[in-house]
């Protein structure tokens, strides 16, 4: 019965514990200075705060992003439009009247 509660015991504690290695010094600080600041020392619910941050972020920076491609892609676009030279539709004669391109319409140009 005395091992049963020890082995429960034991259980629950690795259930709640974490423990992670080779975190460099000055992140270790931060994060210990986050929790204790904004989580009264709470490592559980600094770390919770953190990820659930960072699933925000990382979806809002995916949009973003994609945005980000259709405006270069939509910039790209109008470059090759201005690279393009646009034909003429019609042409002035020395006396200033305007032939449209395509030949004669009716007997005359237009």
């Amino acid at each position: 019965m005395v091992n049963e509660e020890i082995k429960n015991a034991m259980l629950k504690d690795k259930e709640r514990s974490l423990h992670i290695n080779r975190v460099p010094k000055n992140t270790k600080e931060s994060f210990i200075e986050l929790a204790e600041n904004e989580f009264a020392g709470d490592f559980g619910m600094t770390l919770k705060s953190l990820f659930d941050n960072f699933s925000l972020w990382k979806l809002l920076f995916e949009n973003v992003d994609y945005k980000l491609d259709d405006i270069l892609e939509r910039i790209s676009q109008l470059e090759i439009k201005e690279q393009k030279p646009e034909e003429t539709k019609s042409l002035r004669m020395l006396s200033g009247r305007r032939v449209e391109k395509g030949g004669k319409q009716n007997g005359k140009f237009e």
